[in-house]
């Protein structure tokens, strides 16, 4: 990783005060890594990657450089951690005392219960609004953006997302749509505003939804829109049926036991009328496994990044049938990039919204996780769109892509975006 055919310049500072580099000279470096304690070192020993960066969390490593935690990944993967049956990643994952971080936070935060699904809900979603805004732009929406060719901005690329999502349901005016996970609320607006439909709206955080009425009145389509607190299984107890159902960046909340699983994916079938469509947009992995501790710990408590077969399968046993799959995570990494640069060039504003929550630490965990994830979807996490319908009849969905979006109003260039702040 640091030898003299590395392609970066690197240079490692011990507690001690020696150093390791590949390269000579007094210049910057590329990435510069800074190891404060020697418990810091031990750490990182002991726990591998988790250790390192449970270290820089804390303060007790320092790390310069351009996107340096997206370079650490880079550089790791070429030293050949993650690729392969026999890579270093399976090796470390074999590590007793790794697995069992991994495995203490899945039991003990996973959403099986709806009093831990509110409360790891509140852990990301219910931090001051402030954070968010200066993040993901002025739609507020927490997603993938679709930056179709002639995209400019953030907020042009979360239009054209949820146009397309529009297109993807089908929506006809007078349509009953349910959405699970609304977030801030700027999807039902939209619905409601372009596509005349009527929206329940079922989210478990009572912030998000204050905020939601608040933008709902404003734009006047309270009238048209229903909010009820709750977790996506309490959907269940709904007696309607709706025409509609979707949901984007949720299900990656339903935890990683199948039961859980099964448990979304009935609630849908239980929502949805016969004939009805659907649309589910989540990051995905090909493969089954656990979360990660860092993702558990610092950003999404109950996390589960769910494995595109057994949605597939599952969605079938509960009475759904796959109609179009997706991948979008050229869009997705793209709209996180954003993101990264957004929250970094924003940090001060942030900072002084909130002192007592936005602190250095939480600056790490994010930075963290952000430049992460942005490298991640180079090496195997995906962004998938399912749709799926209630009906096997053949004729309910259109057949051909050009009579589904041949309509889409995407926005582009100097187009204006109108995002119900």
């Amino acid at each position: 990783m640091i030898g003299d055919g590395a392609e970066d310049t690197l240079k490692v500072r011990f507690a001690d005060g020696s150093e390791l580099r590949n390269f000579s000279g007094n210049y910057m470096p590329d990435l510069s890594i800074t190891f404060h304690t020697r418990w810091a070192e031990w750490r990182t020993i002991i726990f591998l990657p988790v250790g390192f960066f449970d270290a820089y969390i804390d303060g007790s490593v320092d790390i310069e450089g351009d996107n340096p935690i997206a370079r650490i990944a880079r550089l790791g993967h070429a030293a050949g951690i993650g690729r392969g049956r026999n890579s270093l990643r399976t090796i470390l994952s074999h590590n007793p005392l790794v697995s069992l971080r991994d495995a203490w936070c899945e039991l003990t935060q996973d959403n099986v219960s709806r009093k831990r699904a509110i409360r790891n809900a509140e852990f990301h979603y219910s931090l001051p609004v402030e954070l968010f805004k200066y993040k993901l732009g002025n739609t507020l929406g927490y997603s993938e953006g679709y930056w179709v060719e002639g995209t400019e901005t953030l907020d042009q690329a979360k239009h054209n997302l949820y146009e397309y999502i529009c297109q993807k349901l089908q929506l006809k005016p007078g349509m009953k749509v349910l959405e699970v996970g609304s977030g801030w609320g700027y999807l039902p607006i939209y619905m409601v505003k372009k596509y005349d439909v009527d929206v329940v709206v079922y989210n478990p955080t009572k912030e998000q939804n204050e905020y939601m009425l608040r933008r709902f009145e404003r734009h006047g389509v309270a009238d048209r829109i229903r909010i009820e607190f709750g977790v996506h299984a309490d959907i269940m107890k709904e007696r309607s049926k709706f025409d509609r159902f979707v949901t984007i960046g949720v299900h990656e909340h339903h935890g990683m036991r199948k039961g859980m699983y099964h448990l979304w994916w009935r609630s849908i079938a239980h929502v949805l009328k016969d004939g009805g469509i659907g649309v589910v947009s989540t990051s995905s992995y090909m493969d089954y496994h656990m979360t990660g501790y860092l993702t558990l710990r610092y950003i999404w408590p109950g996390g589960h990044i769910p494995s595109v077969p057994m949605e597939i399968l599952v969605m079938r046993r509960e009475g759904l049938r796959l109609v179009e799959l997706e991948n979008l995570w050229t869009h997705y990494k793209r709209t996180v990039a954003a993101w990264r640069d957004r929250f970094k060039r924003h940090w001060p504003e942030i900072r002084t919204s909130n002192p007592a929550v936005f602190d250095e630490r939480f600056k790490r965990r994010w930075i963290m996780y952000l430049e992460a994830v942005a490298q991640h979807f180079d090496d195997r996490l995906d962004c998938t769109h399912f749709i799926f319908v209630k009906s096997s009849d053949p004729g309910v969905y259109p057949p051909t892509l050009e009579e589904r979006y041949l309509n889409a109003d995407f926005r582009t260039g100097s187009d204006v975006v109108e995002c119900y702040e």
